[in-house]
């Protein structure tokens, strides 16, 4: 039986090797965050299957895949028929993966995604602050099957909001956020959240090192790195700059967690 990892064996030279043998059966890829297949007859792909997508958008998502163990079962038949066998097909699916050869998101698409303050005005268009506004708190692999865009254009979207700053992959880490009061901290400084030296210790040893805070208040979130402080309990201190983009004051309670570099 032919297995192995998409790492090592490429899926676009899987899909050659099997089209070119003219084989009949299912590529089975099984992905930490979905299972994806694709079905063959007589060489040609005829139905593919990734999450809750099916047929081209399907194959199209899985042709973005870095990384992922597969099998192929050369006694599995197609429970359905929803790509075309054609000359057509083959040139899309060369396509896609060309497409996505252009796109740079991490390799690991159970990342989760969020949004960041960035200093300085950033223009997205309106296509991209949806895309950014539905792919916060999400994985990637979520963002990619879950938009209103084809899994090829989200990523192509995810990626420039990567490359821009103003999202964020990061491990997800399950921690209760920390109830805060927000206390003044005089200067010129910019993007440090000062917390209490104990509660700094105890989430450096969760995360397992070093790592980032998340501050959410009622309206935005906010990514800082975090200073540990004396005599800090219960308040979290943010530079007035950081204060006044976050739309906040002296005093006012905000939810503050640790997330992994």
């Amino acid at each position: 039986m032919l297995s192995g990892n998409l790492a090592e064996f490429p899926l676009l030279r899987l899909l050659e090797t099997l089209m070119g043998a003219a084989r009949g059966g299912a590529l089975l890829i099984e992905h930490p965050s979905f299972a994806g297949s694709i079905y063959f007859e007589g060489g040609h792909p005829v139905h593919a299957e990734a999450g809750p997508l099916r047929g081209l958008k399907a194959l199209e998502l899985l042709a973005g895949l870095k990384s992922a163990p597969f099998r192929f079962d050369a006694e599995q038949a197609t429970p359905e028929r929803s790509i075309e066998r054609s000359l057509e097909t083959h040139q899309l699916i060369l396509h896609q993966f060309e497409a996505w050869s252009e796109v740079h998101l991490p390799h690991n698409w159970e990342l989760t995604l969020h949004g960041c303050l960035i200093q300085g005005p950033t223009q997205l268009s309106p296509l991209e602050a949806d895309v950014l506004a539905q792919a916060q708190g999400k994985s990637l692999a979520q963002a990619l099957m879950s938009g209103r865009l084809s899994p090829l254009e989200t990523a192509q979207v995810l990626s420039k909001l990567l490359r821009l700053g103003v999202l964020e992959a990061r491990i997800h880490l399950t921690v209760e956020p920390e109830p805060l009061v927000v206390l003044t901290l005089y200067g010129g400084g910019q993007g440090v959240a000062a917390i209490d030296e104990g509660l700094f210790t105890h989430w450096q040893g969760l995360v397992g090192g070093a790592f980032m805070v998340r501050l959410r208040t009622k309206t935005l979130e906010a990514t800082l790195r975090p200073e540990p402080r004396l005599n800090m309990q219960g308040r979290v201190g943010l530079f007035e700059r950081d204060m006044r983009q976050l739309r906040l004051s002296r005093g006012v309670p905000v939810e503050v967690w640790p997330e992994a570099r």
